[in-house]
């Protein structure tokens, strides 16, 4: 199973645990809740690779969408 970092506020990465934690072991950082920048890490090839940033307010489904599309082009 593809391990993931989580770098966000509580609210937000309790959300994206929930929707990717059958897919991949998560786990998660809290960072400072005024914190305007958050972002997604992969360990592939033994390296943790930033798979894509993120806006605090953005669109849970937009974010997920740039999660997938970004992890599959970082993968290869």
């Amino acid at each position: 199973m593809q391990k993931i970092l989580i770098t966000a506020s509580r609210h937000i990465a309790n959300k994206l645990e929930e929707r990717l934690r059958h897919r991949y072991d998560v786990e998660v950082e809290e960072v400072n809740p005024h914190c305007k920048v958050c972002e997604i890490k992969a360990n592939i090839r033994r390296r943790w690779i930033t798979i894509c940033r993120f806006a605090e307010d953005e669109n849970l489904k937009d974010i997920l969408t740039m999660f997938e599309v970004s992890y599959e082009l970082k993968k290869r």
